[in-house]
């Protein structure tokens, strides 16, 4: 483990299942698919690994759970798409059901605070701002997780920016939700054209002639990438998903191959000031960022997570010597220290540590060293 941890004392649990974390509620979920549609949810107190509640939900079909934040409150969310009311004679209707769970509760039946049916077989994700439902290829729905509230959107009619995409023959996809409705993507190998419907659009950002980004969410915030006509370097940001306007930003060396698959570890500290995603790291509170690129001087690292205090893991590049080797990054300075540790924490807070131990299929939480 790090040495920012204390493995002397800590908790551990066996519980069968996904652990989901949950930031802002002290919490951490563990979900446990059933047999028969149906799945179990056990919330643990982050600090002392206690019980804190417990349910049972159930579906049309196989059931699959998430956590997710909106305006600093974390909820659970289990969903399912199946047929409703088949029998010998009919096949029913397809429907996706969704129920959602505010993260503290108390007892061992919770009940959700929504419960949702919708027609049509989808697909729920966590879209940053709320819940994405997509439907089919043209119609997707926005879930607010705080008051249940819908919204259907089709993408069909939903046309980028005039001047923004003369070109642009793909279909349109919804990629994340802001608070002011769906963020829209077309043409996004590997940059693209973004925009939400009456708010904002990528055009604004960049002086390319094409108006091409990138932009993905991670958590309720989305980082952006593009390369400005004359530029010698591209330029990496965070983005207010409101307004689309810049929280932090920096020029980092061009041609790193970034993908949309390229977000393992991506990871917003717990209390919203530090963002890492591949190379680049941000401290919004400051409005700044850092690159650990390779360069003709410097090897990359690859960042897969952040603490509170701006503390970042990552891997380095191969040697002879050692594959993968970690490291540890004290975003204030910059300065990268090689770490004796294999286990990276999937969350952090609270003033602990969570890791998955794959060779006893156990979570263990550590408390940070004093």
């Amino acid at each position: 483990m790090p040495s920012l941890f204390d493995t002397s004392h800590g908790w551990e649990s066996d519980l069968p299942g996904d652990q989901l974390t949950l930031p802002h509620s002290r919490a951490v979920a563990v979900f446990r698919q059933g047999g028969k549609n149906d799945g179990t949810f056990t919330v643990l107190d982050v600090t002392s690994g206690q019980s804190l509640w417990k349910t049972r939900v159930k579906g049309p079909g196989l059931m699959s759970a998430l956590s997710v934040t909106v305006n600093g409150k974390d909820y659970l969310v289990a969903s399912a798409s199946g047929a409703k009311g088949a029998d010998v004679a009919s096949k029913g209707r397809e429907v996706t059901t969704i129920d959602i769970f505010p993260a503290r509760a108390t007892g061992d039946d919770v009940k959700p605070a929504h419960h949702l049916e919708l027609d049509g077989d989808g697909a729920v994700a966590y879209g940053g701002g709320g819940l994405l439902v997509t439907l089919d290829d043209d119609v997707v729905m926005t879930v607010d997780p705080a008051t249940g509230a819908t919204k259907k959107y089709d993408l069909h009619k939903m046309k980028p920016p005039a001047g923004e995409c003369k070109l642009c023959f793909a279909s349109t996809k919804a990629v994340a939700v802001t608070p002011r409705g769906p963020l829209l993507a077309t043409d996004t190998q590997p940059r693209g054209h973004y925009w939400v419907p009456g708010a904002w659009s990528s055009g604004t950002l960049t002086t390319d002639s094409e108006h091409k980004v990138f932009i993905a969410p991670v958590k309720d915030s989305l980082v952006a990438q593009w390369h400005d006509e004359g530029a010698a370097n591209d330029t990496w940001a965070v983005l207010d998903p409101a307004t689309g306007r810049v929280r932090a930003k920096v020029d980092c060396a061009p041609d790193q191959h970034v993908t949309a698959d390229d977000s393992k570890g991506a990871t917003l500290s717990a209390n919203g000031r530090y963002l890492v995603r591949s190379h680049t790291a941000f401290d919004l509170k400051k409005g700044t960022g850092r690159c650990f690129e390779e360069t003709d001087r410097d090897k990359p690292v690859h960042l897969t997570g952040v603490t509170d205090d701006g503390v970042a893991f990552g891997v380095g590049a191969s040697t002879a010597a050692q594959a993968d080797p970690r490291v540890t990054i004290d975003l204030a300075t910059g300065r990268v220290k090689a770490g004796d540790y294999v286990e990276t924490p999937f969350g952090d807070y609270a003033g602990y540590g969570l890791f998955w131990d794959d060779s006893t299929d156990t979570m263990v939480a550590y408390p940070h060293a004093q």
